[in-house]
């Protein structure tokens, strides 16, 4: 049995409400990824009820998906969400609701759900920039950490990462204070942008800042494969035991015996298999590392096949 994540690489419960449908009616999915592999390129996962042990979401919008949760209760399947509320304007985010609509989304997904632990809050990236300062974030943070109370018991955050996609879609990536780079993983951006901006102490301080807002409002700051803060903030796990404890000891059991699968450095998560895919998403993150372009995901959501078995074909 599986957690099939939808979707790491697109915004499934905003964007993809009806294929999703058609593929657990079909019992089926198909997905590729960027580096490759499977069968002819494809690979196949079961979407069978006695075949998932449950779904993980992840969003930035599930207003159009809440018909989906019902069927997903109904028939006893549970299901954990990652809900990603930052706050930034539409020069950032440009197909992503205002904060209020995704706030109160936020809290009608939480009412399904068993316990708040089955749903957590991403503040991420946090984007540092001359319109997006430090004090912004404080005000924005507990605006959105007061709406919040109750709904979740956790916030994962990050600083926005030198992936070689968000630095080439920034406006002006000059001005961005951007993750303190690995010299490894990172050695291509550092090479063609070497007059990066990484944060500074008062980015170090701002982290502190947050999670004290969040725990005024019984919320907990995670830091999300952020290494360098290790020991210093706990560790984010966006796909743990944690979250399914409220599914009961059977469920309990089953994903203990889950191996884990991290997705990249200091990433803790057990395994899952993903059914989305790249350069789909609307949404129009410029920091995204998945999508290649704001116009080709629009051209691949407006030819996109609800009743095929991939989000793409092409």
């Amino acid at each position: 049995m599986n957690i099939i994540s939808a979707s790491r690489r697109t915004d499934i419960p905003h964007y993809y409400s009806d294929w999703f449908r058609e593929r657990r009616k079909a019992g089926f999915a198909e997905y590729r990824t960027v580096f490759g592999g499977g069968k002819n390129g494809r690979f196949r996962v079961s979407l069978k009820t006695e075949d998932v042990l449950g779904y993980l979401f992840w969003t930035k919008f599930a207003g159009p998906f809440h018909w989906e949760l019902e069927a997903l209760r109904n028939e006893g399947i549970p299901y954990i969400f990652q809900y990603t509320i930052t706050g930034y304007g539409k020069e950032i985010q440009p197909g992503i609701p205002e904060c209020s609509s995704a706030i109160d989304d936020f809290q009608k997904v939480a009412e399904t759900l068993p316990e708040a632990d089955a749903i957590q809050w991403r503040y991420d990236p946090i984007l540092i920039s001359p319109d997006y300062n430090c004090d912004w974030h404080r005000k924005n943070f507990e605006v959105i950490a007061s709406s919040l109370q109750g709904s979740t018991n956790v916030v994962n955050v990050s600083f926005v990462e030198p992936y070689l996609k968000a630095l080439s879609k920034a406006a002006d990536w000059r001005s961005i204070r951007w993750r303190r780079p690995d010299p490894d993983r990172h050695k291509t951006a550092l090479r063609k942008y070497p007059d990066l901006q990484t944060v500074s102490a008062d980015e170090d301080i701002l982290l502190a800042d947050l999670a004290e807002i969040a725990g005024q409002h019984d919320i907990e700051l995670r830091v999300c494969c952020n290494q360098e803060y290790e020991g210093r903030f706990p560790k984010a796990t966006c796909c743990g035991l944690e979250m399914f404890m409220a599914y009961g000891e059977d469920m309990k059991r089953r994903v203990s015996s889950l191996a884990t699968r991290p997705s990249r450095p200091g990433c803790r998560c057990l395994k899952t298999v993903d059914i989305g895919m790249d350069t789909t998403c609307s949404g129009g993150c410029f920091y995204c590392y998945i999508t290649t372009s704001l116009d080709r995901a629009r051209l691949n959501y407006d030819r996109h096949d609800p009743t095929s078995a991939m989000l793409r074909a092409f």
